[in-house]
Parts: structure tokens; C-alpha cells; sequence
């Protein structure tokens, strides 16, 4: 678990870094690049993946639905067995990027 999320943390620190220093991507790259960062691996490229046992996809669930859920788990409020691999995906998240996946989320 430490390596491979220190990986995908340091992955999306340094995507994240290159689009504030050239300041190119829009709110739906941004989002697309932490999707690709931070949740594909565990949810899939399309979000139809079932992360553990009893978890349903993210995969057609609606933007507010999903940005209830990842609150939740940035405040430590919401979650069964993945609660601190989720806490940790989107613990240092801006409510304003928070608010972006959801909505990418929603698309696939």
C-alpha cells in the first residue's frame, strides 16, 4: 500500500504542479488528470470497476452523489472497508477540485 500510494501521490503532485506553472489545463483536464492519477487503478478506466467486495462502481452515479461520498471521506465522515485508502486519495483535494472529479466522474 505505501508505495504504490506515495506513487500515485507523487504522480499527481508533479501533473498538478505542470498545470499550475503553465497554467494550460482546464477544470475537466485537471479532473481527468487526478482521475487518471488518483482513482483509475482501483476504479477503472471508465469507472465500472468494483474496487472491493460490496462496493459498487462509480461508474453512472450522478455528480452530487459523488461529491457527497468524497467529502465525506476527506472528512472522515463516510466510508466502510476502503475508508482510509479513500481518506488518502483525497485528504490535500481543494473543494474546488473535489467538486471537478465529482463532476468528470459523472461523465463516464
Amino acid at each position: 500500500y505505501g508505495s504504490i500510494s506515495m506513487k500515485k501521490m507523487g504522480i499527481a503532485c508533479s501533473a498538478l504542479l505542470c498545470l499550475v506553472a503553465f497554467g494550460v489545463a482546464s477544470a475537466d483536464e485537471d479532473a481527468s488528470i487526478l482521475y487518471k492519477t488518483r482513482c483509475q487503478s482501483c476504479h477503472g478506466a471508465d469507472g465500472s470497476l468494483a474496487p472491493a467486495k460490496g462496493v459498487v462502481p462509480i461508474k453512472g452515479q450522478n455528480a452530487d452523489n459523488l461529491l457527497t461520498m468524497l467529502e465525506g471521506y476527506k472528512n472522515g465522515i463516510f466510508g466502510g472497508a476502503q475508508k482510509r485508502v479513500m481518506e488518502g486519495v483525497v485528504k490535500r483535494l481543494s473543494d474546488e477540485q473535489l467538486k471537478n472529479l465529482a463532476a468528470y466522474v459523472s461523465t463516464l
